[in-house]
C-alpha cells in the first residue's frame, strides 16, 4: 500500500457527531425483541440529545413505545467515488412520546418525515445514553 493509497479513521467529538446527524433523515435503528435482533430503517429527527421517529401502532418498531433499555440508532453517510465517509452511533432507552405539545410540535415541523406510505401516529424518542462517530479518508 502506498501513502497514497492509505486509509484513516478519526474520532467524532459529541458535538460533531450531532451535526452529521442533522444532515440526514435516515437511520437505523437495532434492538432485541421476543423474535430476535431488528435492525430497521427509520426517517428520523434529532433534538437535543434525543433521536424522533415515527411509526404505526401495530408495527415491531411500536413496542420501543413500551419502553425498552437496550437500543442502538446508527446513520452514515459514504462516498465511493472517494472513499470518504462518516457514522454515527448513540446507544440508549425508548419511550412512547405522549406529551400533547411535543407531539404538535413535532407534526407542525413535519419532522421526522416519514417516506413510508400510511399514518404513522405513533411517535418514539431513543434517549442517548452514549453517542460516537467515525469519520474514514483515502489518502
Amino acid at each position: 500500500m502506498t501513502d497514497a493509497t492509505r486509509s484513516s479513521f478519526t474520532a467524532l467529538s459529541e458535538q460533531e457527531c450531532r451535526d452529521l446527524l442533522g444532515t440526514t433523515t435516515v437511520g437505523r435503528v437495532a434492538f432485541v425483541n421476543g423474535e430476535g435482533q431488528q435492525l430497521l430503517p427509520v426517517n428520523f429527527a434529532v433534538r437535543g440529545h434525543d433521536i424522533y421517529f415515527r411509526t404505526t401502532a401495530d408495527s415491531v418498531l411500536a413496542e420501543l413505545g413500551e419502553g425498552h433499555d437496550d437500543v442502538a440508532f446508527g446513520a452514515d453517510f459514504h462516498d465511493d467515488t472517494y472513499q470518504r465517509g462518516w457514522n454515527v452511533t448513540v446507544v440508549g432507552s425508548s419511550d412512547r412520546v405522549d406529551d400533547p405539545a411535543l407531539i404538535s410540535e413535532l407534526l407542525a415541523t413535519a419532522r421526522p418525515r416519514p417516506w413510508a406510505p400510511g399514518e404513522r401516529d405513533v411517535i418514539i424518542v431513543i434517549h442517548e445514553r452514549r453517542i460516537g462517530g467515525r469519520r474514514v479518508r483515502q489518502h
